[in-house]
């Protein structure tokens, strides 16, 4: 009896640390994902991939699964804080565009002319 508790207590153990490093790998993912929304170009990207991996890095040791998991909710804290309002999404995708995102035009262009002015009031020819 007593060495079933024990092997129950260590198969909990080994999920809770299962999931717990499924969470961290997911955050990492989730991480360079927004990394990429804030840096499209290549050089800038591969910059801030490599200071996030360095801030996961930092915490890859830690042995104590409380300390840990409040590593990891500061980490989800922190992604939410700097995620970006209009998440990049790649031009091939389903909802991607193979424009740039949300652009806007150019004031001038949102003006019109004197003669575009009195044509569009002229709804008398517009039948």
């Amino acid at each position: 009896s007593a060495v079933w508790k024990l092997v129950a207590n260590f198969l909990a153990g080994a999920v809770e640390t299962m999931a717990h490093r499924g969470a961290v790998m997911t955050l990492y993912r989730r991480s360079l994902q927004h990394a990429r929304s804030w840096a499209i170009e290549t050089d800038l990207f591969t910059q801030w991939g490599a200071s996030i991996r360095a801030k996961f890095d930092a915490n890859k040791g830690e042995l104590n699964y409380l300390k840990a998991a409040a590593l990891l909710k500061a980490g989800e804290a922190e992604l939410a804080s700097i995620a970006h309002p209009d998440k990049y999404k790649p031009c091939t995708s389903l909802d991607g565009s193979k424009w740039e995102r949300n652009c806007h035009p150019p004031p001038e262009s949102l003006t019109l002319t004197a003669q575009e002015e009195q044509w569009l009031n002229d709804k008398a020819n517009w039948s």
